[in-house]
């Protein structure tokens, strides 16, 4: 028999995340895109009644290089039963080791796996007496640039960390040269290159306001939630005026939870006074995978409605946020005619726990997160047997 499509999903609400209006909704899928629904019969129905149909997740900021690292998580057992179809490496590899994630880990993952490229050349590790070098004569522009250009459909742009841990006396100087090289970047692929800034615990004499100062628009703060030195917060406890008019400039805020880089004071705070992140991402490396408090995707969205985030807010800073803020909405983010036809189905269910974090901090959760299904470029890859 002749199917006019491969899958039908009826009866779910559907956000438009332009208006962030909802609307009950059909989803057809044939060829592996998002195509009509003008009648005809599908081979696979699905019936979504109640619950939400969104574009695949997208894990902006994650650590997945799991061949030769000791930090990265696998994109496999991590991101589809999470719902989560696109996913970004922060920077575990440098220029020296990126070949190596691309090969073995990324071109064989189930969801589409991109990177950031670390500045430092051997990117994130664990474990060592010694953070990654910051030196920003260490910042090999020219390999940078051959890396980024050869791979430039797997890059993303650059990570740098701003913290004390690896600032030392460097000050704002890494940021700095890490933005110039982002520049050459873009000259170099003749696409965007967003500037990926770990911010955490700032060393004397440096604020978040200078990270902001030299940040471009488009670029990324993560962390922004994160509980120690110079926060985004002022004295009194409202959040500074200058991460507003960052976020006015086009700066884009990523919670990027972990688990020690948030607090549940920190984003009740936030929310209180009306600042939400623009992107909700993990942080997860191989450790904290699916152990609490920084155990998934899902787990940080849990916790940022608990503390007063919306669902569609919530929805939004994980599909077609960080798809616009990484130049990707032609394949993921989105259920346009079309597109790559990545979805999770995810309910929204009655849950009475307390929710800890890393601090001491608690917080009543009053629902949770359940994906039901992911699909990824048309084929289902996750079902929960009870669905």
């Amino acid at each position: 028999m002749d199917y006019e499509y491969d899958i039908r999903i009826t009866g779910g609400k559907v956000i438009d995340f332009e208006t962030m209006q909802v609307s009950e909704k059909d989803i057809c899928i044939r060829d592996g895109v998002f195509c009509s629904c003008d009648g005809g019969q599908a081979q696979f129905e699905v019936d979504a009644s109640g619950k939400y149909v969104l574009p695949g997740l997208i894990d902006e900021h994650v650590h997945l290089n799991v061949s030769n690292s000791n930090i990265g998580a696998n994109a496999d057992l991590l991101c589809i039963p999470m719902g989560v179809t696109t996913a970004v490496d922060a920077g575990t590899c440098g220029w020296t080791n990126f070949e190596g994630f691309y090969r073995y880990n990324m071109v064989r993952y189930v969801p589409d796996v991109l990177g950031y490229l670390h500045v430092s050349p051997y990117g994130v590790h664990s474990g060592c007496i010694h953070e990654e070098n910051h030196d920003p004569a260490d910042f090999n522009e020219k390999e940078i640039l051959k890396t980024a250009k050869k791979y430039k459909e797997a890059i993303a742009g650059l990570k740098v960390r701003m913290c004390r841990a690896t600032l030392g006396s460097y000050g704002i100087e890494p940021l700095k040269r890490t933005v110039e090289i982002a520049d050459h970047m873009e000259a170099v692929t003749k696409k965007r290159a967003v500037v990926d800034v770990h911010y955490d615990n700032l060393p004397e004499g440096i604020r978040v306001e200078d990270i902001l100062d030299v940040l471009r628009p488009g670029d990324i703060v993560s962390h922004i939630m994160q509980t120690h030195g110079d926060t985004i917060f002022s004295e009194e406890g409202t959040v500074k005026e200058a991460v507003l008019q960052a976020r006015r400039r086009g700066i884009i805020m990523d919670d990027c939870h972990g688990r020690v880089h948030w607090s549940f004071e920190n984003l009740k705070k936030a929310f209180a006074d009306g600042f939400y992140p623009d992107i909700i991402s993990s942080d997860v490396v191989r450790i904290s995978s699916y152990i609490r408090p920084g155990s998934s995707l899902l787990h940080a969205m849990m916790t940022d409605r608990a503390a007063g985030m919306d669902d569609r807010r919530i929805f939004r800073a994980v599909t077609y946020a960080p798809a616009k803020a990484l130049g990707i909405l032609d394949r993921a983010g989105t259920l346009e005619e079309g597109r790559p036809a990545d979805v999770c189905i995810m309910d929204v269910q009655s849950y009475d726990a307390l929710l800890n974090d890393w601090w001491g901090g608690s917080c009543r959760a009053e629902k949770a997160y359940v994906p039901l299904m992911t699909i990824k470029d048309g084929v289902i890859v996750y079902r929960q047997t009870f669905f």
